[in-house]
């Protein structure tokens, strides 16, 4: 017996795909940008490494309304790598509606004018170089133009629609 026979397999529709992908642990990010309107953000667990020469990174997005039609019309913006100490902050970042920019989330400035959380383990500050449309979303692909290093902490990890942190057992 091959041991692909003892898998099952069915015609990828959007619910098993989302069921796929709820079983992957992903990193956790919030992207935040500056516009005339004020401060926008959003919530990412499809953030990655594209290039290192030069620096680039992609993540997508659902619709370019709202905070990520109005984060991907920024010039520039920052994406966070979150540690588990930013649960709440990137719950409220996934919410529409929900407090953001909060004296309690512990965001800053940066002298470019970027939202900067200041204690996140990792913030790329970035700008996008190529959006492509997939299906009802958008795969941006941005150059990475400052690295700004955090404090060492646990990364944040999302799976089963679920924040956790890591554990090293």
């Amino acid at each position: 017996m091959h041991e692909t026979e003892s898998l099952a397999s069915q015609a990828a529709t959007a619910q098993s795909f989302k069921n796929a992908f709820r079983e992957h642990p992903a990193g956790v990010a919030v992207i935040t940008a500056i516009t005339p309107e004020g401060p926008v953000g959003l919530t990412a667990s499809s953030v990655a490494s594209v290039a290192v020469d030069p620096p680039a990174l992609s993540f997508s997005v659902t619709r370019a309304t709202g905070s990520a039609g109005a984060l991907l019309s920024a010039d520039t913006y920052v994406v966070h790598l979150l540690g588990t100490q930013h649960i709440d902050v990137a719950e409220a970042f996934a919410r529409s509606g929900a407090p953001r920019f909060t004296p309690e989330q512990g965001f800053t400035t940066l002298p470019t004018g970027e939202p900067l959380l200041a204690d996140a383990r990792q913030a790329l500050r970035c700008r996008t170089i190529q959006v492509v449309p997939v299906g009802s979303s958008l795969l941006v692909v941005a150059e990475v133009l400052d690295v700004i290093t955090g404090p060492p902490s646990e990364p944040l990890v999302y799976h089963d629609r679920r924040f956790l942190r890591l554990s090293h057992d």
